[in-house]
């Protein structure tokens, strides 16, 4: 299988040489991705300068990334102490600061990372990953009923290890746990299956607080937020995402423009319609194009501006601005990917719901007829549903070609 570029770290022969040797708590670099061990670090600063503020000190997977490849060699007294606190090192001198490419026979230039041993936990932790990745990918080509079987299967086998992982490595595999937990959550709630997907979340959350991962914490409530906000409380929404606000400056810049959204969402909907557009306004600070090359982190790479604005037409349909909401949908849409399906029909879903408020019931079924294929090939009930309530508001229209061809095909499968 090939080896994703930020699946294992080495910033430095320190940790390629934990690889092979010492069961010690330097061993916990060796089963993180970029991302994690930059978490870490973050949390390890908060623990060691609990009142400073150190909002310039943070890191992300990329500074790890140029501290693997020797850019940076001698970072600050700060984060050198919260690497030393994270690998279990007692001195800079062990860290090893200096550029792998200082000499010829160096092996850790980048293409020549250390590949984990068969049958180690570092296998299990690398093989873990990938078929999150993977399964990440599976429910974009296949929908979330297949991917969610694959997700399933790994929250088993994860719930086994948890009883045998060394307790060093058990962190580790524990924000695993708090991750794919929070997938199943999405699927679920993807199938319209809310009461599950409402458990997962909570085993997300409960998982990553246990570690006092800011990320994965973050992101369980931003998931837990948008729960409440399908089940009809959007009071319990705003509530959640802005506890998730808290964590606003550990995490990635792409996963703090997804959690303004979803504030923007939940404000919306609870009728606070000045701060929803201000926060969507604050998001495209953050948004996942605004930065060159591939968004940093896992989570929130999705947000770009187009997505962003698809969410601000939602916002102004839900602030009663129909016409408003169907132009900001109708450029915006264009800009998400054909591959995220469910989130174009869950776009399209949305202006249809637009014309519907807007007294324009053909043009809200002929959206709605647009999306149905879209969202059955993404195979995701949750969108189905939204353009079955469309069905609904349009049905006194039947004598409207638009709106009888899309509930003749509405009723095909129903």
């Amino acid at each position: 299988m090939p080896r994703h570029p930020e699946t294992m770290v080495t910033p430095n022969h320190v940790l390629a040489e934990t690889r092979q040797r010492m069961p010690s708590p330097r061993r916990l670099g060796q089963c993180m991705s970029r991302s994690e061990l930059a978490d870490a670090v973050n949390t390890a600063l908060n623990l060691l300068y609990p009142k400073r503020d150190l909002t310039t000190q943070y890191v992300d997977h990329r500074w790890v990334g140029k501290l693997e490849r020797g850019e940076h060699r001698w970072p600050s007294e700060e984060r050198r102490a919260a690497l030393r606190h994270v690998l279990g090192t007692s001195t800079d001198a062990e860290l090893d600061l200096y550029s792998p490419r200082r000499t010829e026979t160096s092996n850790n230039f980048p293409g020549n990372e250390i590949q984990p041993p068969a049958g180690s936990w570092d296998e299990t932790f690398y093989q873990l990953r990938a078929q999150w990745h993977l399964l990440v990918q599976n429910d974009k080509l296949f929908g979330p009923e297949y991917a969610l079987i694959g997700v399933t299967n790994q929250l088993t086998l994860i719930d086994q290890l948890l009883s045998d992982v060394p307790t060093q490595l058990r962190r580790n595999l524990i924000r695993l746990a708090a991750q794919y937990a929070e997938s199943a959550a999405w699927l679920n709630q993807s199938l319209n299956k809310h009461s599950a997907g409402h458990v997962w979340t909570e085993k997300a959350l409960s998982w990553a607080t246990q570690i006092a991962d800011p990320t994965m914490t973050a992101w369980a409530m931003y998931r837990s937020s948008q729960h409440w906000l399908m089940a009809g409380q959007p009071k319990r929404s705003v509530e959640r995402v802005e506890a998730a606000m808290a964590y606003d400056r550990q995490v990635s810049a792409p996963m703090r423009a997804a959690i303004r959204v979803q504030h923007a969402h939940a404000l919306a909907a609870s009728g606070r319609d000045r701060e929803a557009m201000n926060l969507l306004d604050d998001a495209h600070r953050w948004a996942a194009d605004r930065r060159p090359g591939k968004p940093e982190g896992e989570h929130g790479s999705y947000c770009t501006s187009g997505y962003i604005e698809v969410h601000r037409g939602t916002c102004l349909r839900l602030s009663r601005r129909p016409n408003e909401a169907i132009a900001v949908l109708t450029e915006a849409l264009p800009s998400i990917p054909p591959l995220h399906r469910q989130d174009f029909a869950l776009a399209l879903a949305s202006k249809a719901a637009a014309h519907v408020a807007a007294g324009q019931p053909e043009l809200a079924a002929t959206t709605a007829h647009t999306a149905l294929p879209i969202a059955r090939r993404a195979g995701s009930r949750r969108v189905l549903h939204q353009l079955a309530q469309v069905g609904t508001s349009v049905g006194a229209h039947g004598d409207l070609a638009g709106v009888r061809a899309f509930l003749d095909d509405l009723a095909e499968v129903a």
